[in-house]
């Protein structure tokens, strides 16, 4: 397929002229549509359980305002541990740590991060949904078991061939650790569990339902850390010791078996857009875009449906255009989501996929363009649709990609600004 639409790519114009009678076509007109309007609003109460990766910091953007991350977590046992549980090994408890693995950093790596853990007093049950605003304080102990001031660490790796790293020009990160000791009431109770519960999985989660790893509130600096709680190892350990072997290891594993629940939290206040946010009668320069469920845009292009200069023509392409705002944030440090969604909204206010995307993601567009700073999407055939009076015209909602799974935000000019945003149209016109 991407072979096929590289193909397609030496002019567009061109697409679908062989199909024509002799005659029939007129000429191809090219025309560039921007009456558009473009609104900052609130994202939706996202969706959290079991995501793609747990985010956990919290971070005190200059332009977006706090962030706050983090979440719960239940934990299963890895085998039976026969060394732990038969008393003539006389086994001895050193510590029991929290193993946290990271990988992607959003944001400074000077600032602490102030990281509290409590035991969960609540069951996380993974068949049921959980949304970003649930209470995770509410749901575990008062007291806590663990707590840990981290400076997070972002490091390059040199060695690794993935995306191209070279010694020269490093690029994959390497995986950085969070280890978090664990109270010695924690430790009591975890022994104390009788040899039934510690056989079976489902005893143990009802004996111990998990913790709520919680981002302590900063004033300012800060970032948001992508922790990796399966495929990465992040773990539960308990190391000990009998009189027959030093330094063992007994693990509680986190997988796809235990409920993961994440928890985000968003301060504008203090914003240069909180005035307007949610307000569809006043237009900004520039339009915010964030994931965690925070912010998203809404657009209005008012001549879609009417626009034509002949009842006789086919919409070649559509390719709407936004354009990245790189004056105001350095994008080096604070990377553009790597991908943005363009969804069309009904007359009940719900949203769905323009049909171009069923052509394929290729063709529909949404990622990010680091050459130009774009992003840019193909409406062709939802336009033609609108035109048609197939479709209604209610507008789009431009939301972030992987929202539950990835801190990322962006800045794009606005309807308003010198650059604007920009529909641009090919067109045939028939006789």
């Amino acid at each position: 397929m991407v072979m096929i639409f590289w193909g397609c790519t030496n002019d567009i114009n061109d697409l679908g002229k062989d199909l024509l009678l002799p005659g029939d076509l007129v000429q191809v007109r090219n025309y560039s549509e921007k009456n558009i309007k473009a609104y900052t609003v609130s994202d939706g109460n996202q969706r959290t359980d079991e995501p793609g990766y747990n985010l956990l910091g919290t971070f005190n953007d200059p332009l977006f305002g706090k962030s706050t991350a983090d979440f719960a977590c239940q934990f299963r046992l890895s085998a039976y541990p026969d060394s732990l549980k038969t008393p003539s090994i006389n086994p001895v408890i050193d510590s029991l740590v929290l193993v946290l693995l990271y990988k992607d950093v959003y944001g400074d790596t000077l600032t602490p991060q102030q990281l509290k853990v409590y035991e969960l007093a609540s069951d996380l049950d993974i068949d049921l949904k959980y949304f970003q605003d649930t209470d995770l304080k509410s749901m575990s102990k008062a007291e806590l078991v663990g707590a840990k001031n981290y400076i997070p660490k972002f490091k390059l790796d040199s060695l690794s061939t993935t995306y191209g790293s070279t010694k020269a020009a490093p690029k994959d990160t390497t995986v950085q650790e969070i280890r978090i000791k664990l109270d010695q009431k924690l430790i009591t109770k975890l022994m104390s569990a009788d040899s039934l519960t510690w056989s079976d999985n489902d005893k143990f989660i009802k004996y111990f339902k998990g913790l709520y790893i919680e981002a302590g509130d900063l004033t300012q600096g800060g970032a948001v850390m992508k922790v990796g709680a399966l495929a990465a190892g992040s773990n539960m350990a308990i190391h000990y010791h009998t009189n027959k072997t030093d330094s063992l290891t007994y693990i509680y594993a986190i997988n796809e078996s235990c409920a993961r629940v994440s928890r985000f939290g968003h301060d504008y206040s203090h914003t240069s857009f909180a005035a307007n946010l949610d307000k569809t009668d006043v237009q900004d320069s520039l339009i915010y875009l964030q994931t965690t469920g925070g912010l998203r845009t809404k657009i209005f292009i008012p001549d879609l449906g009417t626009w034509s200069d002949s009842t006789n023509f086919a919409i070649n392409r559509a390719e709407l255009i936004f354009q990245v705002d790189s004056t105001i944030t350095d994008l080096t440090k604070l990377v553009p989501n790597e991908q943005l969604v363009l969804t069309a909204i009904d007359k009940d206010g719900k949203e769905y996929f323009p049909s171009d995307l069923a052509f394929s993601s290729l063709y529909y567009g949404g990622t990010y363009n680091s050459t130009d700073k774009t992003f840019r999407f193909n409406i062709a055939k939802h336009m033609q649709e609108v035109i048609e009076k197939k479709k209604e015209n209610y507008g789009f909602y431009l939301s972030t990609a992987f929202r539950s799974a990835t801190f990322r935000r962006v800045v794009l000019k606005g309807a308003t600004s010198k650059t604007g945003i920009k529909l641009e149209i090919a067109y045939s016109k028939i006789k």
